[in-house]
């Protein structure tokens, strides 16, 4: 009996003490990394800076991260002089409101109007749109046409964005996810149907549907003609629309003194090489695109079997600064490259290119980009410094000459803009410069300050194409109609062109564009170096 008793509170004790021994720091720490992974990836993804992630990231213990949080939100306090931050009040009222409002099988937190709303609060006016029958705008075209449900945003001025902003979302998968749109055309349901939808200058034979902005492959798309006959506005343009979205995708800008930067220690890696192209195109006098493309060769990834996939993911990392050190924007992005089994070893063959587009104004820069194979942790470096001129504004002058790997007029206009799109054409540039002789070497150049005819709304000039090996020239095409003109605007002229290659031998050559604008008696020309390899 004794004994059965002893046992009996020795159990009863033991039962008391296991949830003391029970207790599990590393659950605690996987909760509290939960608490700060959502709080950066979801309560402030579009409010907190490039820098300030970089350095919350760095940080290693709680009471570090609560306490940055803490500042996070005190640099942003509207009104020090209360005991409630009203910032963070309404910043946390937006967040419930949009979950509430625009989630549609994803949190309203991740939608275009979710993201919008969260960054810049409600519009000052909105349009909603239900969908099915519509009468275009003057500046639309006028005319009547189908549309997908659609809402339109209007702000009179956004800081870092501009004044007189207007913002589509449209509804194309009848979902409920209104998409930000980069085009106006965008809604209409009646796009690609003959016949239906016409503007009021198609009806009466004025314009035809070929004469909209990027419809059709290989067609004039003449905005002057468009301005002169339909109304468009200079915001509709496709450069400024573009120009619109990246400056909308910036967090809003912090009043207060920012975090001291971390100085890093640079350190340079080759075990993973990597090739890097950088070029601009102009938007207006003081705003230059500047697309940074890098390609790696498949051959030097980590593929990782998983079943029947074989899959290598890649981490970028690259910052862009002004020559002084200042940050200017950074960008972080994971690039996954996969195939089935049974294609694996030709994919080896293949590159794996990646593109981030900065806006940026005429000055000069540094780039900085780490590129990490997230399987094998080998590492690659790219450093290089940048001059964006001003555009002259006085002269005939070209952008860059870019040769491509691949041209595509877009006539399917994705929902939002996606990497290798400028204005209404993908181009993704064959980065190295080598090109195999069954390749067709695609040609894309920007032209300024050419002359537009009045009568006409176009411009008068001819265009060569030449391929130079040394001082010889191997082949010489000159187009005197204007068919590589993929696009015209009072403020440019895209040229698109892709040229045979197949007849030339192995070795180095120039591409050399020649254009001589008739109204203005101005000529100018712009080179790029290819390779042809076996």
């Amino acid at each position: 009996m004794h004994a059965k008793t002893s046992t009996t509170a020795c159990f009863i004790f033991l039962l008391l003490m296991i949830p003391a021994w029970g207790q599990d720091p590393r659950k605690e720490e996987r909760e509290a990394d939960k608490y700060y992974q959502k709080w950066m990836d979801q309560d402030v993804l579009y409010i907190i800076t490039d820098e300030e992630r970089e350095i919350f990231q760095e940080l290693s213990t709680a009471d570090e991260k609560d306490q940055f949080i803490e500042q996070f939100w005190q640099r942003r306090d509207t009104d020090l002089t209360t005991a409630i931050n009203e910032y963070k009040e309404e910043h946390y009222r937006r967040l419930a409101f949009v979950n509430q409002k625009y989630g549609s099988g994803i949190p309203g937190w991740k939608t275009d109007r979710g993201r919008t709303y969260i960054m810049y609060g409600p519009a000052d006016e909105i349009e909603y749109y239900a969908g099915g029958s519509y009468l275009r705008k003057p500046w639309e075209g006028g005319g009547r046409t189908a549309t997908y449900p659609f809402e339109i945003w209007y702000y009179n001025y956004l800081p870092g964005v501009g004044g007189d902003i207007e913002l589509e979302f449209v509804d194309r998968s009848f979902s409920g996810e209104f998409k930000l749109a980069m085009y106006p055309w965008e809604k209409d349901m009646l796009l690609h149907v003959d016949g239906l939808g016409e503007t009021n200058a198609e009806r009466f034979g004025l314009a035809n549907r070929a004469q909209r902005p990027g419809l059709h492959p290989g067609n004039l798309n003449n905005l002057s003609f468009m301005k002169k006959y339909m109304g468009a506005r200079n915001k509709d343009l496709p450069f400024e629309r573009q120009l619109q979205y990246f400056r909308l995708q910036k967090p809003p800008q912090i009043k207060q003194k920012e975090l001291q930067k971390i100085v890093d220690t640079r350190v340079t890696y080759d075990v993973l090489p990597l090739s890097v192209y950088v070029h601009h195109v102009w938007v207006g006098d003081h705003n230059a695109l500047v697309p940074i493309t890098l390609e790696i060769c498949n051959s030097e990834l980590t593929y990782v079997s998983r079943g029947d996939i074989f899959k290598a993911r890649v981490g970028i990392y690259g910052r862009i600064t002004s020559m002084r050190g200042k940050l200017i924007t950074e960008f972080e992005e994971t690039l996954a490259s996969e195939y089935k089994a049974r294609y694996i070893e030709a994919g080896r063959t293949q590159k794996s290119v990646f593109q981030k587009i900065a806006p940026l104004q005429p000055g000069r820069y540094k780039i900085e980009l780490v590129v990490k194979d997230l399987s094998s942790s080998n590492v690659g470096t790219f450093y290089q410094g940048i001059h964006i001129p001003a555009l002259k504004t006085d002269s005939l002058t070209t952008s860059p000459l870019v040769l491509a790997d691949r041209l595509q007029p877009l006539d399917d206009f994705p929902d939002t803009p996606t990497s290798f799109v400028l204005g209404a054409v993908r181009v993704v540039p064959n980065v190295s410069g080598r090109f195999k002789p069954d390749d067709e070497l695609g040609v894309y150049l920007q032209v300024h300050n050419a002359g537009i005819d009045s009568s006409t709304s176009l411009p008068e000039v001819d265009i060569e194409y030449a391929i130079r090996r040394g001082n010889e020239v191997i082949s010489r095409v000159t187009d005197t109609s204007g068919s590589s003109i993929e696009y015209v605007s009072d403020e440019r002229l895209v040229l698109v062109r892709k040229m045979k290659i197949e007849s030339l031998k192995a070795g180095r050559y120039q591409v050399v564009v020649t254009v001589s604008d008739s109204l203005t008696g101005q000529k100018t020309q712009n080179k790029a170096s290819f390779e042809i390899v076996g």
